[in-house]
């Protein structure tokens, strides 16, 4: 799975007690910082420290994780889920794309998909809250990660 990641903006990533999850980068990871304490995540750089390895090890609320490569910053928000847990990532810089096509169509919004982009346009006459961003009109958001629409993981 690719996630295609647009500057500054916060990946919800969700991890197994049951599963390493691996998020490989294009260029080298430089480093890496946990919100929780090191009794909650193992951590494991790999792949010529272009790869990182993590697992949960406990069952409780997880925390962020920045990481800083050579290129940029990349912020997740950790989550449990043992269902549909992310397992292994290959993460990419994201742009706005510019040719879209629809993804998802409903009375209260729309998604457009493009090359290294989503475009978010809201339907509705309030904000709307999608990956922790207030939406009034329509936002770009990063492509392949998933969508968190008013609290509920709506795409991947």
């Amino acid at each position: 799975m690719t996630f295609y990641i647009l500057l500054n903006q916060l990946t919800t990533l969700f991890v197994s007690l049951n599963l390493l999850t691996t998020l490989t980068f294009d260029s080298e990871i430089q480093s890496y910082l946990y919100g929780g304490s090191k009794e909650e995540m193992f951590f494991q750089v790999t792949n010529n420290h272009r790869t990182l390895a993590i697992k949960p090890l406990i069952k409780e609320k997880l925390s962020n994780l920045l990481i800083i490569t050579k290129e940029r910053k990349y912020y997740f928000d950790l989550g449990l889920d043992e269902s549909h847990p992310h397992q292994f990532i290959e993460v990419k810089d994201g742009m706005p794309s510019h040719a879209l096509k629809k993804k998802i169509t409903t009375s209260d919004f729309e998604i457009l998909e493009g090359e290294a982009s989503m475009l978010f346009i809201n339907r509705k006459d309030q904000e709307a809250v999608v990956n922790g961003q207030k939406v009034k009109y329509r936002e770009y958001l990063s492509k392949g990660v998933p969508i968190i629409y008013e609290g509920k993981r709506i795409l991947n």
